[in-house]
């Protein structure tokens, strides 16, 4: 999954949940947050994850690798969020076929470039696709997971979602 894949995905699960931007004028300071996501047990990849603000503080988001791992970024690539409480929204949903193709494909090139119709057409395929997890967990108001955020300390959230 490409940079722009990722921020376009995290763009349509920041949507679907209700979660505001939380984009200010003026920065917050962000402190590194990291975790592993499972369900059942097993690690669960290709997830986006989002940090749903309660205090004020901007929303913060990630992907979830092969080993289930992520690690949160507000401004910048993985720079982390920002300090205070949050509620945990997680949304993973199956592939449309031709993307399913597509990422079989053996050009790499094919992984690599992506035409802005291409993104729409994956965001409506994700947006109309199957959840594969739990839909207590894609929405800030029915998630039962959150989490706090602090200035000093690790900042490691593990999820294992049932």
């Amino acid at each position: 999954m490409t940079r722009a894949t990722t921020a376009a995905s995290a763009a349509a699960i920041l949507l679907l949940c209700g979660c505001p931007n939380g984009v200010d004028d003026e920065r917050q300071e962000v402190y590194p947050v990291s975790g592993v996501v499972k369900l059942f047990g097993a690690p669960l990849p290709g997830a986006n994850i989002a940090f749903a603000p309660q205090s004020g503080q901007p929303t913060a988001f990630g992907l979830t690798d092969s080993q289930g791992r992520y690690q949160l970024t507000t401004y910048e690539p993985q720079d982390g969020a920002a300090a205070g409480e949050f509620k945990i929204v997680l949304r993973k949903v199956a592939k449309a076929p031709a993307a399913a193709a597509a990422e079989a494909s053996a050009d790499p090139a094919d992984h690599d470039v992506e035409t802005p119709a291409e993104h729409s057409a994956e965001l409506i395929a994700e947006q109309n696709g199957q959840s594969l997890i739990p839909a207590a967990y894609a929405s800030s108001s029915t998630s039962p997971l959150s989490a706090v955020v602090k200035p000093d300390g690790e900042n490691v959230f593990d999820f294992d979602l049932q």
